[in-house]
């Protein structure tokens, strides 16, 4: 029944075709071992081949070192191609001040996302079934969220597949006990310390033995429905700001949209919730987008506006909304004395090192998206191994740092004060001459601190002395694996 669900997710979806390769992420648990053991019997029947990738969080000791185990074996005796990242998740939520639920989440899919490009997959297989979706629309609907929130999590989100998501927990663990086949436990599931476990554990079990036992599956049900018409009014929307918009273009994403209050005011009210959240989202982006910010936009849409015509709000991030007149125009806020970036040209920006002591910074250039931020050394002490996060010696760079791509006589220092050219450095590694104009750089002058992806220089490495890090994060970089060969 498992198998045969699976199939129509994949059909329905066009989740998996005819010579991918999929990347399934492999804890250990009934779930993930389930997803794998079916998505293995249709591998021949659907052309498709698989890898699995198990992420060690550095969290409970011998208990992970023996699901790390129990994954590699499983997946050699099933001949399955099999890979182990390891992350300090506790390091990560400290440095990054989230929960270890949010910064091992986070983690994993960039790990898988490094592990999918790496191989050249074209999918990630990840295991939420029918019993996620009906927490995660809870979890959202009791933190507040519109349709989005209630629509839960997407069978298919770019490169991310969920086969899973209309199967319940107690189908799956059917089909492991009618297929023999073992699993590990994670006893941090049976504790109430998370939010997702107190939802399941609590409310969700409630429901099951008190309201109605397909509890969860009509929450699912309500989820699809509210996927649809979130898809409707979003491409309603994006229709919308095609007539009527006004976007003036910064790059990778808009520098600014206008929009004419009038002609927003005629729409329907949930129309016009929408046309603001795709206009945030297209000038913004998704992230950290909540529904106050599109209340307050449509609260500067409706107000009267007083005598000097116009009114302002901030939207976080460096981005306002300015009414002025019968024009309502979300953007960068780049006036003196913000922290927004100073653009120097289309080619380079500037970060002043000495307001990263007050926040963190986040920066999107080349098709790299990055985040810089300054912490005493005493914070922590393991040094990050993954090759998304790298920490330098702050206080042996200078007042700031140019980000831009390379440029005649650019050099960086070797172990002992050595230079060399990064001409000479590229051509050393074999780097397609088409590519060589479009990979980042952190350079002060000539001096290249950086070079995204691939090397740091010897001079801003950490010693015993260290007591400030600029920390440096790739979100999404490119398919290149860092080299830390930093030594040679």
């Amino acid at each position: 029944m498992v198998t045969e669900q699976v199939r129509r997710q994949i059909e329905e979806y066009d989740m998996i075709q005819t010579g991918d390769v999929v990347v399934v992420g492999l804890s250990g648990g009934a779930d993930s071992v389930c997803l794998l053991s079916v998505l293995k019997k249709l591998s021949s029947e659907l052309s498709f081949s698989l890898a699995a990738l198990h992420v060690h969080h550095g969290i409970r000791g011998q208990e992970a070192d023996q699901d790390a185990a129990f994954c590699a074996d499983l997946c050699a005796g099933w001949k399955i191609p099999f890979e182990i990242g390891y992350a300090d998740v506790p390091m990560l939520a400290a440095v990054n001040k989230q929960s270890l639920e949010e910064a091992g989440r986070q983690e994993r899919y960039r790990q898988l996302e490094s592990c999918r490009r790496r191989l050249r997959a074209r999918r990630i297989a990840v295991a939420h079934h029918q019993d996620d979706q009906a927490e995660t629309v809870l979890w959202n609907l009791l933190r507040g969220a519109g349709l989005n929130g209630l629509a839960g999590m997407e069978a298919v989100n770019g490169a991310v597949i969920r086969p899973l998501l209309r199967t319940s927990k107690a189908e799956i663990l059917c089909y492991m006990e009618e297929q023999g086949l073992g699993w590990r436990e994670d006893a941090t599931n049976a504790e109430d310390h998370y939010t997702r476990n107190r939802i399941r554990r609590h409310m969700l079990e409630y429901a099951a033995q008190k309201v109605n036992r397909q509890a969860a599956k009509h929450i699912c049900k309500t989820a699809d429905m509210a996927l649809e018409a979130e898809a409707y009014l979003r491409e309603q929307a994006g229709r919308w700001l095609f007539q009527y918009g006004r976007i003036q273009a910064g790059g990778p994403e808009p520098a600014q949209i206008s929009l004419e209050i009038e002609a927003v005011k005629n729409e329907p009210l949930i129309l016009r919730r929408y046309i603001v959240r795709e206009a945030l989202s297209r000038c913004r982006g998704r992230r950290d987008l909540e529904l106050c910010h599109v209340d307050a936009v449509l609260s500067l849409i409706e107000q009267r506006p007083g005598k000097s015509a116009s009114a302002r709000v901030n939207l976080g991030g460096g981005y306002t909304a300015c009414r002025k007149y019968g024009t309502l125009t979300i953007k960068k806020d780049v006036s003196p004395g913000k922290k927004a970036e100073k653009e120097i040209s289309a080619a380079e920006k500037r970060i002043c090192l000495g307001e990263l002591q007050k926040e963190p910074f986040q920066l999107q250039m080349g098709g790299e998206k990055l985040e810089l931020r300054v912490f005493p050394r005493d914070k922590v002490q393991k040094i990050p191994t993954n090759q998304y996060t790298k920490w330098l010696d702050y206080d042996k760079i200078g007042k700031s740092l140019v980000f831009r791509f390379r440029r005649s006589g650019d050099y960086f220092l070797l172990p002992g004060g050595r230079k060399k050219t990064i001409q000479a450095y590229m051509i050393d590694e074999k780097i397609p001459s088409e590519e060589r104009d479009h990979i980042l750089l952190a350079a002060e002058g000539s001096h290249v601190i950086w070079i995204a992806g691939r090397r740091l220089c010897a001079g801003v490495k950490l010693t015993e002395h260290t007591k400030q890090i600029l920390q440096i994060t790739r979100y999404g970089g490119k398919e290149d694996g860092e080299d830390s060969r930093i030594d040679s």
